[in-house]
């Protein structure tokens, strides 16, 4: 290690364990390429909390290293946009097409008008979450014995699928997991396979993301919330969404765990344009702001207002997280406290790994954190 990325390491692990100290996340992982040079910094522990939502003795806790794996929640939409694009680059689907031509529910009226590309850059009009997963994941919830039941895959999805739209597709920007739900099942309609071997072979393989998986070793995984209230339990080695965990865990919208190692490897093939997946017109549409012409004449005051452009599955400019100096940059963040950025004009990738909601999401959030390790990114 250089003189250079010692002290940006240093910096760096300063961050993280400033963040640690504010109780903000037990523990987190950062991985920092800069023209193909990477530096790793760690900080704090696996877990805070045992099994049973107990403290863990701090002479007792196991520290976090570069190979730890984390739930990566919402950054598994970045994944779930590069596996459409394939599948849009073969001919499989038409991004710009009716999902209606997969999935019946859309087949009528407005919802007619939902495209792929509108789902990707939550522009459908679909609601953010689903209201009914509790309720069909989860029995005796609110009493003294309350049991998470996976429940059937098939009827949770249909039931997903036929939920109303909140506003007419193309008007507005609402960010939503069930839009990334919503591709998953056309994605799995139109070819037939299961998501995770859409994932698997679409994305995992041809990036050599060998560790990057849906079902993680929960050994080697830092849990996420204690959630006794769902019959749940300490979340480990086991999505933290609740929907996509009700699907089985294999959901558009979060699913995936990886180290920090895989996440970078990730972001610097997102800044090479993906050659090894799609060809350059559709790896463009993951940096390309979308929005001017998915949503027209609205997409100037729509941006003004979230601060951000977006892509088909990337956020544009968020300076909120990826600092004054990231106007150019692309990622994804995730509510357990993960982040992915990418920058071609600094050639810089920001990979952070952090499970914020242990013991609970009651936790500060990460934003502040993932601010000032970008922050220093730039600034090397």
């Amino acid at each position: 290690m250089t003189g250079a990325d010692a002290a940006l390491s240093s910096r760096l692990g300063a961050a993280l364990a400033q963040a640690v100290e504010a109780c903000v996340t037990p523990g987190a992982v950062c991985q920092v390429t800069i023209a193909g040079e990477t530096v790793t910094a760690t900080a704090g522990d696996l877990a805070s909390h045992d099994d049973a939502g107990a403290p863990i003795p701090l002479d007792q806790r196991t520290p976090v290293s570069s190979e730890t794996v984390y739930d990566l929640a919402s950054v598994s939409k970045v994944f779930t946009s590069i596996a459409l694009l394939s599948l849009a680059d073969e001919g499989i689907v038409d991004i710009d097409a009716s999902v209606g031509e997969w999935l019946p529910s859309f087949r009528n009226g407005v919802r007619s008008d939902v495209t792929l590309a509108h789902l990707l850059s939550h522009t459908a009009g679909l609601p953010p979450v689903n209201p009914f997963t509790i309720q069909h994941a989860v029995q005796g919830f609110g009493t003294d014995d309350p049991r998470w039941v996976t429940p059937d895959r098939s009827a949770l999805l249909d039931g997903i699928l036929s939920l109303p739209l909140d506003r007419a597709p193309g008007t507005d920007k609402v960010y939503s997991c069930l839009g990334y739900i919503t591709s998953m099942a056309a994605a799995e309609a139109a070819t037939g396979a299961s998501w995770s071997q859409i994932v698997r072979e679409r994305v995992l393989a041809p990036l050599g993301l060998e560790r990057t998986t849906l079902t993680p070793d929960a050994a080697r995984t830092a849990p996420t919330e204690f959630q006794p209230e769902l019959g749940r339990g300490m979340i480990r080695g086991v999505v933290h969404d609740e929907t996509a965990c009700a699907l089985g865990g294999a959901a558009g919208n979060a699913g995936l765990f990886a180290p920090v190692a895989d996440l970078t490897a990730l972001g610097s093939a997102l800044l090479a344009g993906l050659p090894d997946v799609l060809r350059p017109e559709f790896a463009a549409l993951l940096w390309e702001d979308q929005l001017p012409r998915l949503i027209g004449p609205n997409a100037a005051a729509v941006e003004h207002n979230l601060g951000y452009g977006q892509s088909l599955g990337l956020r544009i400019g968020q300076r909120t997280w990826m600092s004054d100096a990231g106007t150019g940059a692309r990622g994804h963040t995730g509510f357990v406290g993960t982040s992915l950025l990418v920058d071609r004009e600094h050639d810089l990738v920001v990979a952070l790994l952090t499970n914020r909601v242990h013991p609970n999401r009651s936790l500060a959030d990460a934003t502040d954190l993932r601010h000032a390790i970008s922050t220093i990114a730039y600034g090397h």
